[in-house]
């Protein structure tokens, strides 16, 4: 992976969109494969919201970037970043670019990419750094160096950090 945190971040979001979709057989990395894991995890878990998540994806590609950053405040407004929220955050707007890519916007998902790459990199740069990076997202969701029982209850944690994040984008949803 490339050294900054923005390449490290743009290559991450495309791998994972571009799987999300349909393609990109091996990940590029073991962070890439535990970003694709943690974030098939979640969207199993909260398939109806992620599936109405996808309605969404009907709006024009600016409209779709302006409602990836209206939902990155909220999450915020909820308590703050931390990884549940981030892989929600992630999971929101590739559920958005695939749905966008299915109905021939192409332009769609690059532009989603973009701007979750430059709200990530630059405006949460410093915690993600903070937190050690994309490292530390692998080292947090990595499921090898964990006995299966705390897997399970890092596995809870998560979903709650991540649930109170999807109960904002559904308020966002409904107020839209």
């Amino acid at each position: 992976m490339p050294g900054s945190l923005k390449e490290e971040t743009a290559l991450l979001l495309q791998d994972y969109f571009e799987h999300r979709r349909g393609g990109a057989a091996l990940p590029p990395s073991a962070t890439a494969a535990t970003l694709r894991r943690a974030a098939g995890e979640l969207e199993r878990r909260e398939r109806p919201f992620f599936r109405s998540c996808a309605a969404l994806a009907r709006a024009e590609p600016w409209e779709a970037a302006a409602l990836l950053a209206r939902v990155a405040a909220q999450l915020e407004a909820e308590g703050g970043l931390n990884w549940g929220r981030l892989l929600a955050l992630v999971v929101f707007a590739g559920a958005l670019a695939a749905a966008m890519a299915e109905r021939g916007c192409a332009d769609g998902p690059r532009r989603l990419a973009a701007a979750l790459t430059d709200y990530l990199a630059e405006e949460k740069g410093a915690w993600l750094e903070a937190h050690g990076g994309w490292d530390g997202f692998h080292h947090f969701f990595r499921q090898d160096s964990q006995p299966a029982e705390q897997s399970n209850t890092i596995s809870n944690a998560i979903m709650a950090a991540a649930g109170f994040g999807i109960a904002g984008l559904a308020f966002l949803l409904v107020v839209r």
